[in-house]
């Protein structure tokens, strides 16, 4: 159990000192290892009716005297120990009862409550770019153990000047370390990377560490991030639009970042890692709207996706029933989804529109591929398909064509 100083005071906070009596529980802190004493570790005494904290002296030694009988259960802190709740002697000791959980009775003086702190180990290393330059300001961790452990609690610690780090009073074992660099500004956030270079924690390599020991000249080779460069540009394709928004979409996991362009139509954004980007842009002029959008596959180094912004298309569609009458659609939207190779593009932003008493709709402003839904439907129906003409585009979607008004039929049937 890996306790921090944090722990021990958020378990007092709030409590009461404890009440008064003839009572008393002290011991020692010894090392695991060496067996010597351990001093300068928190000890908070926590029960019912309130708690304390003590610190242990040079013998690692602590004491609680003059308290009342009752259970009370012992949180300690140490600053390059760790807590194991692991008893040499005593009541305690037995396995089937936790050494941190200790009962004292009246006039009673525990002297025998001693236990075993672990020494931490330490991992220092540095932090580096793809070409060799120190990364300064990144944030260093410790993550999840090879052998599936969970993360353990540790304060991250940020590289200096020259990219060093110190992590201390670590547990033992196999770990990952994580490194979090600094955004560039307007980039996207970069991703976590793993010991010794890489941006998946399943391909990581684990950090064996000893207790008590220093595990030395660790080097993160940070990839090619935040010097990747999107480029977008989009000429105005009509004197008379007002405004064009752009945003960079990424897939997995979801971002959706606005692009500011200059005065000549251009935005750029940094820090792009390998995957793929979804480029839309829109721009509002006097009488219509008007979309583009690229699907950027980038891989390294720089891209630039130029839009040409054409007028945006429209669906409109007829809910029927395959048999009977239609069920009541009060409330009942019809969004159409951006697709793309099967898969939602932004399922957090769908185009929508109410549905009408006789089962008619009209999404306007649309472009891509769109797949319909509907929202708010009765548990007792589903659609059964989707139909473009005589052709069922329940799983393809409809492709929007622009400046065109595209027939749909959702075909509804009970459940």
């Amino acid at each position: 159990m890996l306790l921090a100083a944090a722990s021990v005071h958020a378990q007092t906070r709030g409590v009461g000192p404890i009440p008064p009596g003839t009572s008393t529980i002290r011991g020692r802190l010894l090392d695991s290892i060496s067996k010597a004493p351990v001093a300068g570790c928190t000890i908070g005494a926590n029960s019912p009716g309130g708690s304390a904290t003590r610190v242990s002296d040079l013998a690692g030694t602590y004491e609680f005297r003059d308290i009342t009988a009752g259970d009370y259960f012992l949180l300690l802190q140490c600053p390059a120990h760790l807590f194991d709740c692991l008893a040499l002697s005593g009541p305690a000791a037995p396995a089937a009862r936790s050494a941190c959980q200790i009962t004292v009775l009246r006039d009673q003086e525990r002297d025998d409550v001693d236990f075993l702190v672990t020494p931490g180990a330490i991992a220092r290393g540095q932090v580096l770019t793809y070409d060799g330059r120190p990364v300064t300001r990144a944030s260093v961790r410790l993550g999840r153990g090879m052998r599936g452990e969970a993360t353990v609690r540790n304060t991250p610690v940020v590289t200096d000047t020259e990219g060093r780090f110190e992590l201390t009073n670590l547990p033992a074992g196999a770990w990952r370390l994580e490194v979090e660099i600094p955004a560039e500004p307007g980039g996207l956030r970069p991703p976590i990377v793993y010991y010794p270079g890489g941006l998946s924690w399943e391909d990581a390599t684990g950090v064996e560490l000893e207790a008590g020991e220093v595990k030395d000249r660790l080097t993160i080779t940070v990839p090619r991030i935040n010097e990747n460069v999107l480029t977008v540009a989009v000429p105005p394709a009509d004197a008379t639009i007002s405004s064009i928004a752009v945003s960079v979409l990424r897939e997995s996991p979801l971002i959706v970042l606005p692009i500011n362009l200059n005065a000549e139509g251009i935005g750029t954004i940094k820090g792009i890692v390998p995957g793929r980007y979804f480029v839309s842009a829109r721009g509002v002029s006097t009488d219509r709207q008007w979309a583009a959008f690229e699907v950027v596959d980038f891989i390294e180094d720089s891209y630039e996706a130029r839009l040409q912004l054409l007028p945006t298309g429209s669906i409109s569609g007829k809910i029927v029933a395959d048999k009977g009458a239609l069920p009541p659609l009060d409330g009942v939207v019809a969004g159409a989804s951006w697709i793309y190779d099967g898969a939602e593009v932004n399922p957090i932003s769908v185009d929508e529109a109410p549905v009408a008493a006789d089962g008619s709709f009209r999404i306007d402003n649309l472009f891509g591929t769109r797949a319909l839904r509907l929202r708010a439907l009765g548990l007792e129906w589903e659609v059964a398909a989707i139909r473009q003409g005589r052709t069922d585009v329940t799983t393809s979607g409809i492709v929007v064509a622009p400046d065109q008004t595209t027939e749909a039929t959702i075909v509804l049937r009970r459940r």
